[in-house]
């Protein structure tokens, strides 16, 4: 077997196995060579990540080694990405189009066959386990919610309300089921299938908000450019955040750099202030931190 499939064997066998969670990161270069290479599992399925198909060195024997080795695996999907093309392949056993898997004691639909991003972002789950204790009896706005994880981790550990905002009405109704998956009392949850960039009005009408999620895609053509846009959701907040509120501004952009949210936010709104640099999930190791996912938390005290 492989160094890096012995490397995320070591990893399942010192995690916990029923949850969800990234068992190699070759994408933050930590692992020279592999650099083309994730592994996610997702119980009781493993998705392989191959960024480079041309790349012959991923036998797909190895791979279901592997799997067996690992005794619970059921099943091994392998996701092969040439720019915006993607294909999904079984490698081994029956996996269905929709299954539930769990992070952090929370249920989440995921989908291994049908897209590039299966539902469920794995490392923004440290993000949720931080938010954990700070959204209790709090008001929270999820914007760029997709299937609103954030919202589900929110409402389970106390949030009092919370507003979710896409403009992918799929990704909503995803995020509903998510919701009713893990038995939820949605009454005080909103879910607006709307562009941010039109709905200002709104999201002011259900406010004001103790809690800010910003969690933006990193170049969407057509609705957010982080260089453009990012700047235009920072000054609304004065508009929307109740004094004291808690901002978690994230970008996962490898040319912008955490310098950028934190200049983005002393121009558009001085009045808050850097608290806590949340830095990446621990399963997504990465030997230059600046080209990867930014997660910046502040306060608003205005």
């Amino acid at each position: 077997m492989t160094d890096f499939l012995e490397t995320a064997l070591g990893r399942f066998e010192s995690g916990g196995a029923l949850e969800a969670a990234r068992l190699f990161h070759g994408r933050g270069f930590c692992y020279p060579g592999q650099e083309h290479l994730v592994i996610n599992w997702f119980p009781p399925y493993l998705q392989v990540i191959n960024y480079q198909p041309e790349e012959r060195s991923l036998s797909k024997q190895d791979l279901i080694g592997f799997s067996e080795k690992m005794k619970i695996s059921q099943g091994v999907v392998l996701q092969s990405r040439e720019g915006r093309r993607v294909n999904n392949e079984i490698l081994f056993g029956q996996i269905p189009e929709k299954h539930v898997t769990q992070e952090l004691g929370q249920q989440y639909f995921v989908k291994l066959l049908s897209n590039q991003n299966v539902g469920l972002f794995l490392d923004m789950g440290h993000v949720r386990a931080w938010l954990a204790p700070r959204v209790v009896g709090k008001r929270v706005l999820n914007l760029f919610a997709y299937t609103c994880a954030f919202s589900v981790s929110a409402l389970a550990n106390g949030a009092k309300s919370i507003v979710n905002i896409d403009m992918s009405k799929t990704a909503i109704e995803w995020g509903k089921e998510n919701h009713q998956l893990n038995d939820l009392d949605v009454r005080n949850v909103s879910m607006l299938p709307h562009n941010i960039f039109k709905s200002w009005w709104k999201i002011k009408q259900l406010g004001l908000y103790d809690v800010i999620i910003i969690d933006p895609p990193t170049n969407q053509r057509g609705s957010f450019n982080a260089e453009k846009s990012y700047g235009q959701i920072i000054k609304r907040i004065p508009s929307f955040a109740e004094k004291g509120a808690i901002v978690v501004a994230c970008l996962n952009s490898p040319f912008l750099d955490r310098e950028f949210l934190i200049n983005q936010v002393a121009r558009w709104c001085p009045a808050c202030r850097l608290i806590e640099d949340l830095g990446s999930h621990p399963d997504f190791p990465d030997a230059f931190p600046e080209r990867g996912l930014k997660v910046l938390a502040f306060r608003y005290d205005g």
